[in-house]
This record gives C-alpha cells, structure tokens and sequence, in this order.
C-alpha cells in the first residue's frame, strides 16, 4: 500500500527544479510580471500601461520560448501528477481507545 501526505508533496514540487521559474534578464522578467502573469490569471492588460521601453523584441521571443518550452511542459507534467493522485483511491482512517 502507498501512502501519499498531500502536503509534503506540495511542498516537495514546490521545491522541485522542473518547476522552478528559470531566470530571466530584465525584460523578459518586465513582460512575465506585467504581461504574462496578469493574463494568465485572467485579468485585463491594457496596452497603454506597459513600458515599451522596459523590453526588447528579443525579450518576446525569450517569454515564448519559455512558455513553449518550460511552462507549457511542467503544466503537463503537473497534469500527470494530478491525474494520478486523482486516480489513487483514498483511505481513511478510523483512531481507536483501548
């Protein structure tokens, strides 16, 4: 029998380097804070509120590439983890006093 604590596993992926956030110079980090972040969480980015000089155009390329190539993978990864956890079927437990 496998027994899973949810949460040191949270705490464990939290710490795992698949799903570290690489580093990222100056503006790919500008368009990740204020870009990236915010529309993924769903909230409206309006236009005239970014810095157009706080990035290049290499700056995009390199966001892509990390979604492409990091965040899209670690969501599949985390989708996995979390259809197996949802696969597993849980125990309880019942304390008995003698």
């Amino acid at each position: 029998m496998i027994t899973v604590s949810t949460t040191r596993l949270a705490e464990g992926l939290k710490e795992a380097a698949a799903f570290n956030i690489p580093e990222m110079n100056e503006g790919t980090g500008y368009l990740y804070d204020n870009l990236y972040l915010r529309l993924s969480k769903g909230e409206n980015v309006a236009l005239s509120s970014l810095d157009f000089d706080a990035f290049e155009p290499t700056d995009i390329d390199a966001l892509t590439d990390l979604h492409e190539n990091v965040f899209e993978r670690n969501q599949y990864a985390a989708g996995g983890i979390m259809s197996a956890l949802q696969r597993a079927a849980p125990i309880h437990k019942a304390v008995g006093y003698v």
